[in-house]
């Protein structure tokens, strides 16, 4: 049953005390359902992909709910997925108006890869070494699956003081276990290899408060330590022969303490709300720990990280005449970055600590036009200051936007949704001692699209129709275009396309019947340069060496879905038919041009993709206590992608372990469930 024995046995404990007269008594609540059944799955290849969240091998299926209600008590148990990787349980009960407890299980499984492969031993601990000869001989690796299983249980309490107070008090727990591909080496040689993941987390979280129709305050704090059993990955370098050492996921708390208060019924029918929180993360680690030589030149030792964040937030929402609502806000956020500068006093290389600032504020207004027609507009300021992001030291963006709204015809709704938003960002790169053949001096010439300046235009109609009582359907257009300023290196510009419709058809008593269809289109530019050691780091400067040269790239992908799903009464409150079908295509191209003597070639197949999924489901009630359900579901997914096409294990100075390689699949399940219901 897979760890579920002690919580079955606990629900049904606490199951006991309630006696079975008050259980029947005639002002008792008491509702529940029971299902059991079987699923089969044929499969054709077993796909990490198919089964990423969710457990779906053949085997029993089992649900249960049971509500309890009686003067002001409940209780109520449910669990899902009984017995699977992705079972879930929770129990609440309390009573109402004064207090309210719950505890929950969960699992979630999170599966990576199927049929990975490695010529590594001691898979699942933190030394990975290679036994005699094995890298050459790819018949000897070993196979193993790449996954992550992760438990997380745990008690909530909510208890009401004397009115209007209230205290709220929860701890829970999270476990990750399992492996996932980590990437290591250098230009001398890449290896891909299953990193450990023996993950604890555990959570504390309380806060209370005063509420009244008036005014609302609250008082929150979290505290959160993470665990690692694995600080390390020891791991044999197969080209060099030498172990080495990876730093994993480091041990570290977490805290924060968060305030809010609204404020209603202020002059102009305002209200006020006001939000802020301050966080820490801190961790610290010792180069002792390693077991190895300490580099030279290193400044210290040990390092101790020390991330803090503060956020302040209010807005006053108000009502200033009766056609108009109007709301004016600011946000600040500060992350400040206090951990260890790690150096090397031999060559001057420091780490650099990134940290930055950010204020927000704006202005919007809604307002009630003639003709049940209403706009709704704003502009929103906001700045932000980085430390250590040269290229994008400091920004600052303009925002305005306008919708507006009509229901003047009683079968139309129409929208129109247009926003601007303008970015100059400022950048601050130290160029010291650098000159034109140095590989560092291009880095003032790279802009990437997060920060740099930018124009975008945003644009959406959408229209909803209703001709009959039975029928509606519903159009949306949206266009999106970023125009990057000024950029050598990087992307230059993207804009994107998006069609959907929708409708629903209800035919009296004989069919519900829905459906959507749509298309996305997008596109982005970019360009690069490849430049040769002690040449020109410069690519506006053409030095007539030809292995330097600009090339360009665009990013075409295409996007296409469309879904129905349906309810036919057979046979009124007796049978009943849903079918669910949808299919999704995504097709991508990248093309090329170069300055180069040499040809570009695209890749057509980039990111490329069909998904088809069938849900039939008929659902028959025996009686009015019980019912059965047959079902049966397909799905089907075909991934492409150059970078998977004629995979190789063993490529040039790379040994790989095929993760994420197993995506495709084409499954089919069925299953029958009996339900009961009391």
């Amino acid at each position: 049953m897979k760890d579920t024995s002690l919580l079955l046995i606990a629900s049904a404990l606490l199951l006991l005390p309630i006696d079975g007269r008050s259980l029947a008594a005639e002002d008792a609540d008491m509702r529940g359902a029971v299902e059991l059944g079987g699923r089969i799955v044929d499969s054709d290849d077993e796909s990490a992909k198919f089964m990423e969240y969710r457990d779906l091998d053949d085997g029993f299926i089992g649900n249960f709910n049971f509500d309890y209600a009686r003067d002001s008590y409940f209780f109520g148990a449910e669990g899902q997925n009984v017995g699977l990787d992705d079972q879930f349980y929770q129990i609440t009960g309390g009573s109402y108006e004064k207090f309210k407890y719950a505890f929950f299980y969960d699992e979630i499984p999170h599966n990576l890869s199927f049929g990975a492969r490695t010529f590594y031993s001691g898979i699942g601990s933190d030394n990975l070494t290679i036994d005699t000869s094995t890298p050459a001989s790819q018949n000897t690796w070993k196979s193993f699956d790449y996954e992550v299983k992760t438990k997380k249980y745990g008690a909530d309490v909510k208890v009401n003081l004397a009115a209007p107070f209230y205290f709220n008090f929860g701890v829970n727990r999270q476990e990750k276990d399992g492996l996932k591909p980590l990437g290591s080496g250098g230009f001398a040689g890449v290896v891909e290899m299953p990193e450990p993941v023996n993950y604890k987390t555990n959570n504390f979280t309380v806060d209370g408060g005063y509420r009244s129709d008036q005014l609302s305050f609250k008082l929150s704090g979290w505290y959160s330590t993470f665990q690692n059993d694995n600080n390390f990955l020891d791991w044999q370098n197969p080209f060099s022969g030498v172990t080495e050492t990876n730093s994993l996921p480091a041990d570290n708390n977490y805290a924060k303490i968060a305030a809010n208060m609204i404020w209603r019924q202020l002059p102009l029918m305002s209200t006020l709300l006001v939000n802020g929180s301050y966080t820490n993360l801190s961790s610290d680690f010792s180069v002792y720990e390693i077991g190895a030589a300490i580099p030279a030149g290193l400044n210290q030792t040990s390092f101790d990280g020390d991330i803090s964040t503060t956020r302040l937030s209010a807005s006053f929402a108000s009502h200033p005449v009766q056609k108009m609502d109007t709301r004016l806000f600011y946000e600040y956020y500060d992350r400040d970055n206090d951990s260890t500068v790690i150096e090397y006093d031999d060559d001057g290389n420091a780490s650099h600590l990134f940290d930055y600032s950010k204020n927000r504020m704006g202005l919007d207004a809604n307002y009630k036009l003639p003709f049940h027609t209403r706009i709704n507009g704003g502009y929103t300021y906001e700045s932000v200051d980085r430390n250590n992001r040269p290229d994008g030291d400091s920004n600052t963006d303009n925002l305005v936007f306008l919708k507006l709204k009509n229901t003047s015809l009683d079968f139309i709704t129409a929208r129109i949704e247009y926003s601007y938003l303008n970015r100059d960002t400022d950048e601050n790169h130290d160029l010291t001692g650098l000159t034109i053949t140095d590989a560092e001096y291009i880095t003032q010439f790279v802009q990437r699209f997060d920060v740099v300046s930018k124009a975008k235009n945003a644009l959406k109609f959408a229209f909803e129709f209703s001709p009959l009582d039975t029928f509606d359907f519903g159009l949306a257009y949206t266009y999106v275009n970023n125009d990057y300023h000024d950029v050598t290196l990087g992307r230059t510009a993207d804009k994107g396309h998006e069609f959907y419709v929708d409708f629903m058809w209800r035919a009296a008593k004989i069919l519900n019947l829905s459906g959507f269809a749509g298309y996305e289109k997008y596109q982005a530019d970019s360009n690069h340069y490849n430049f040769s050691v002690n040449q020109f780091a410069d690519p506006t400067i053409d030095d007539g060496n030809p292995a330097t040269y600009r090339w360009y790239q665009s990013i075409d992908t295409d996007f296409w879905t469309v879904g129905l799903s349906s309810k036919i009464p057979l046979l009124q409150d007796r049978l009943q038919l849903n079918l669910s079908w949808q299919y999704q295509k995504a097709d991508g191209s990248s093309d090329f041009t170069t300055e180069g003597l040499a040809p570009l070639l695209p890749i057509n197949n980039y990111d490329d993709y069909h998904i088809t999924t069938l849900d039939a489901k008929v659902a028959y009630a025996l009686t009015d206590a019980m019912d059965v359900t047959l079902g049966y579901m397909y799905e089907k997914l075909t991934y492409e992608d150059n970078q998977y096409d004629g995979y190789n294990y063993n490529p040039s100075l790379t040994y790989l372990s095929g993760a994420y390689t197993d995506h495709d699949y084409e499954n089919n399940v069925g299953y029958l469930t009996i339900r009961y219901k009391f």
